[in-house]
């Protein structure tokens, strides 16, 4: 466990599963835009894409795109549904149609290709800055991340209460009460609110009105 641990939590081990991913998704939409299935994000990206919207396009995934990476090294967590299928499978994407380089998506193999080489460069990017951030201001060592996971996030526990108790009463509480949890095990203030308002809409279902 120990030799898997170390493998595990090496800097380059983080590039190589973005090199993966990132090969991913941009194999996933080749296949999307050739054969209309197999995209890996929100379907409003791929229709941006297939109508050729791509300034568009590029401005609603590379703004995720941007602010992801600059929030991961604080975060300690890369979301993969905002940085990587929004980001790069629409963001990204829509910047190489607009530039000239959309061709590169109509293969298959350089799609892949083209996806591990931006991985590549998103996992250095990421680890350069989290090299560069001070200490303490980065997450370090946490085993639940939900939602504003660093320690900046603290400061805005007592808003999600506010917004908890505005829903219903009983969110409120359970709210409180994992955030009361999360305090005694000195782990993220917001997780164990938002932890604590799941467990309350299971017995407490909020109305979508």
């Amino acid at each position: 466990m120990e030799k898997m641990k170390k493998l595990f939590m090496n800097d380059w081990f983080f590039i190589a599963i973005m090199v993966l991913m990132c090969a991913g998704v941009m194999g996933g939409v080749h296949m999307y835009l050739t054969y209309g299935t197999g995209y890996m994000n929100v379907l409003v990206g791929g229709q941006l894409l297939q109508s050729g919207d791509y300034a568009q396009a590029a401005g609603f995934g590379g703004g995720f795109l941007l602010a992801r990476i600059l929030e991961g090294p604080l975060v300690g967590i890369l979301d993969i549904g905002g940085s990587i299928m929004m980001g790069v499978g629409c963001g990204l994407v829509g910047i190489m149609y607009s530039i000239g380089l959309g061709w590169m998506l109509e293969n298959f193999v350089m799609s892949l290709i083209a996806g591990a080489v931006i991985g590549a460069c998103i996992g250095l990017i990421i680890m350069a800055i989290r090299k560069l951030v001070p200490n303490g201001v980065q997450a370090g060592g946490s085993d639940i991340m939900m939602g504003v996971g660093h320690q900046l996030a603290n400061w805005l526990a007592p808003l999600f209460l506010i917004s908890a108790l505005a829903t219903s009463v009983p969110l409120g509480v359970f709210g409180a009460l994992g955030g009361a949890v999360a305090y005694k095990f000195d782990k993220n203030l917001v997780g164990g609110i938002i932890i604590g308002m799941f467990i309350a809409a299971f017995f407490w279902p909020v109305s979508a009105a």
